[in-house]
């Protein structure tokens, strides 16, 4: 048994057909169906069956995918921690973070690493936590409610916490109000909402007055992004109901102000997160990295 033959192996699991998995491992579709004959031959079980043209896992076949996903990802890491050419880390990254992260984070880990590549994905906790298990990305970088819970299979650090607050563009009409501000003050404006943000997300603050905003009485911007909608706060009147953190970067630039909005106290926690199973000081190296960043 070789590497390639497991590569062959999870690569059919994964695009669903030879056809699919041969041009992506750039390999002829029999040498690719040889490759895994003699992986079968070798392990004394067959791994597929067929139906119609194609080819679909039996229940061999499923035990053995993640032992041979995870095997593919420990050569990797290795690599990476020996510092050799064209591996790869692939960091999957929540929305809530400073604008400056992810370059502050490649700087720290190309100098550690020179010859390691990383690759960033965006996505939401409840999807990155399913990359990890899947073995999609390597470590993730997410924001989550404090009283929320990861998944048994992998294991989490806290990176810092985050208090959600209202900001505008520095030359807002509501930057001009030198007073708390109320619920007449902030429901004539529209408010910026994060399409693709978990349902729980609080995109208008909980005003400590009663009756606080009104919800549907409320005119809505829909973006599919908080960095989208970041750029719409600075050049309109949008309000944003957001972590600092996510603000942190325009809030130093002078481009954003935040609201002094009497508003009940909303906390996020941001994470570093990576599966149970995989041991690496590389990845425990980069968690330490970002904490940095974090920090």
């Amino acid at each position: 048994m070789d590497i390639r033959q497991l590569r062959h192996f999870v690569a059919l699991v994964e695009t669903g057909t030879a056809h699919a998995a041969a041009d992506d491992q750039h390999i002829s579709q029999p040498g690719l169906s040889s490759s895994i004959k003699r992986l079968e031959n070798q392990l004394g079980v067959s791994l597929f069956v067929r139906r119609g043209r194609g080819l679909v896992l039996n229940a061999k076949g499923k035990d053995f995918y993640p032992h041979a996903k995870r095997t593919l990802e420990y050569l990797r890491l290795a690599q990476a921690e020996l510092k050799a050419s064209n591996a790869i880390i692939r960091i999957g990254m929540g929305d809530i973070r400073s604008g400056d992260f992810i370059g502050e984070l490649t700087a720290k880990v190309n100098e550690n690493y020179p010859t390691v590549s990383l690759e960033f994905s965006e996505s939401h906790y409840e999807d990155i936590f399913s990359d990890l298990e899947d073995g999609i990305v390597d470590i993730g970088f997410v924001s989550m409610p404090s009283n929320g819970a990861v998944p048994q299979s992998l294991i989490s650090q806290l990176m810092t916490r985050s208090n959600f607050s209202t900001f505008c563009a520095i030359d807002h009409p509501l930057g001009k109000l030198d007073r708390p501000l109320k619920s007449r003050d902030l429901q004539p404006y529209p408010w910026m909402f994060n399409s693709k943000a978990p349902a729980i997300t609080p995109y208008y603050p909980r005003l400590k007055e009663s009756p606080g905003l009104i919800k549907k009485k409320l005119k809505v911007v829909s973006i599919d992004s908080l960095h989208m909608g970041k750029e719409l706060v600075i050049n309109s009147d949008c309000l944003c109901h957001c972590p600092d953190l996510a603000m942190a970067v325009e809030l130093v630039k002078g481009k954003v102000i935040k609201l002094d909005v009497l508003s009940k106290p909303t906390r996020v926690d941001i994470v570093g997160v990576r599966h149970l199973e995989i041991k690496s000081p590389l990845l425990d190296h980069v968690f330490s990295l970002a904490a940095k960043c974090f920090s």
